[in-house]
């Protein structure tokens, strides 16, 4: 099937789709075809069903992110005459609600203070110098773990203290600015690492001078909660923390501040819009919602005026 997988990878770039994640899950899919099914032509049940299965600890909505690029490849390959079977949209089931966990203060400089422990190893890399950098950088700048992890040398200006985001979520490019204590930590990080790797394209390299793979960055978040220790970082049931949880922290952080200094948190809409890339305004207002649940300043928002001005808002990742 490279045929039909090389034309819906070209297809969905000509639209002006990454599809990093989608081709990764079709690599994957057509190295278990060609072990399972050597010679098969056809997009069967058989295979299709098998890639769906819930693997030994998965979540649905693991699940559903791997299962829905074979689903675009089944109806691209119908679309152009070849026999395919798609994966039906109940498969695997509704995606479970997650709620972000917010971190205290305390849990902040838990999960920072097991960063900056982090030590040199023979078979790591330059991960130790890597780690306290790329998490404060998600904190501080409210980026996408995704999108610190793919940072290239010259995207970080260390000049001006500006951080280039390229090809984020909805295609889109961005310019965010650091404050000065996060540019001095970029600067002090930037001379270590290049004594290490003098030529390098990724700002965040790996042993060979290139962007870590999509999961390292949560394997590493994981190893932080751990090494902060017990109660550090207090999970609520069905919601563990995330990396991308420290996107949310940030732009609690920066309400917060707002309605502390007595400012209309509304106002703040459109420039926290375009600094966290926001294809529009309601994933944006869709933190007012969150926001007052952890922090004891906003909870009066929670029943005033305010509040009846905000739409309704999902639960998607932002």
């Amino acid at each position: 099937m490279a045929t039909h997988i090389e034309g819906l990878i070209e297809l969905k770039r000509a639209l002006g789709f990454p599809y990093q994640t989608g081709e990764r899950h079709l690599c994957a899919f057509d190295a278990m075809c060609a072990d399972n099914n050597p010679g098969e032509a056809a997009l069967t049940r058989q295979m299709a069903m098998g890639w769906a299965r819930a693997r030994p600890g998965e979540h649905v909505n693991s699940q559903t992110r791997r299962i829905t690029p074979i689903r675009q490849l089944a109806k691209h390959m119908a679309r152009v005459g070849a026999e395919a079977y798609v994966i039906p949209a109940g498969v695997p089931g509704r995606r479970v609600r997650y709620t972000p966990h917010i971190f205290s203060r305390a849990e902040l400089r838990a999960l920072f203070d097991a960063a900056d422990q982090v030590r040199e190893s023979s078979h790591s890399g330059p991960r130790h110098l890597v780690i306290p950098v790329v998490f404060r950088m998600l904190y501080c700048l409210g980026l996408r773990p995704g999108e610190a992890r793919r940072l290239l040398v010259a995207d970080v200006d260390l000049a001006r203290g500006s951080v280039f985001i390229r090809e984020s979520k909805g295609h889109s490019d961005r310019i965010v600015f650091m404050s000065q204590d996060l540019l001095d930590f970029c600067r002090s990080y930037d001379q270590q690492i290049t004594a290490l790797q003098p030529v390098r394209a990724a700002f965040f390299p790996n042993r060979f001078g290139r962007p870590y793979n999509p999961s390292t960055i949560g394997c590493w978040f994981h190893q932080l909660v751990e090494a902060a220790g017990p109660g550090a970082v207090n999970a609520r049931p069905g919601s563990p923390p995330r990396p991308y949880d420290l996107r949310h922290a940030h732009v609690a952080e920066v309400i917060n501040r707002q309605v502390k200094a007595g400012r209309d948190p509304l106002a703040l809409v459109p420039h926290l819009s375009a600094q966290l890339g926001h294809a529009n305004l309601a994933d944006t207002l869709y933190y007012f919602h969150l926001v007052p649940g952890f922090y004891t300043d906003l909870r009066d928002l929670a029943n005033s005026p305010v509040e009846a001005r905000i739409p309704e808002a999902d639960n998607g990742v932002r």
